[in-house]
């Protein structure tokens, strides 16, 4: 039995909560109290990339709060269970899944409280590179998003694995900088390296080819 479960990884809190009923409810606290800050964080920043004026005006740091509460007493437990390794880092697999609970929770609101969320979540994913490339602010500022994003992952597709696994792992799986490093093995500079230089390969041909400028 450990002595202090602060000391050990997520993966072995995860592993107490999961197999070790003796264990089960102090591993459980120690990974709320691990990641209550980051939970909250991440409910702020997906309020904010999906946010209205009204929504903004009732108070999105206050909103986040209660849907990180809600997150807690709904489905942490289910996310903590469901974790595998495959998925990534423990980190990256809480936030995708209080992102995607985020989402989940504005789509709910009643109407006229704020403006329904319209963006799917797998169209809002590819929705983040087509704003890295094209320097769009808002999906509903383009033509048609579904042509967009279809013309998107098809040059996206065309690229060498060493741009185009980085460009998914960040844009897709929301992944932090440092977390891409550790699951394709390579330094830091180099995800940063490859993420700059691939999203500039993207938009040389799509220039290049006459779309850059009919797709914005």
């Amino acid at each position: 039995m450990a002595s202090n479960l602060d000391d050990l990884s997520d993966e072995e809190l995860i592993e107490l909560y999961v197999k070790d009923p003796v264990q089960k409810d102090e591993a459980y606290n120690a990974l709320v109290n691990r990641y209550y800050q980051s939970i909250i964080k991440t409910a702020r920043a997906t309020l904010y990339k999906n946010s209205t004026a009204r929504l903004i005006y009732e108070g999105i740091d206050e909103k986040a709060r209660d849907i990180a509460h809600d997150f807690f007493l709904e489905k942490f437990p289910r996310v903590l269970a469901h974790y595998d390794r495959k998925k990534g880092s423990v980190g990256a697999w809480i936030a995708r899944c209080m992102a995607n609970f985020t989402i989940d929770s504005l789509r709910e609101r009643p109407k006229g409280n704020v403006e329904s969320f319209q963006v799917e979540e797998e169209e809002w994913k590819s929705y983040r590179i087509v704003v890295e490339v094209l320097g769009v602010e808002s999906p509903h500022l383009l033509r048609d998003l579904q042509d967009v994003e279809r013309i998107m992952n098809d040059y996206l597709n065309r690229l060498p694995q060493h741009y185009r696994e980085p460009i998914r792992l960040r844009f897709w799986e929301s992944m932090q900088i440092e977390e891409i490093a550790k699951v394709l093995h390579v330094p830091v500079g180099t995800v940063k390296s490859q993420l700059s230089r691939g999203v500039d390969i993207l938009r040389q041909r799509l220039q290049a080819d006459g779309l850059y400028d009919e797709l914005r």
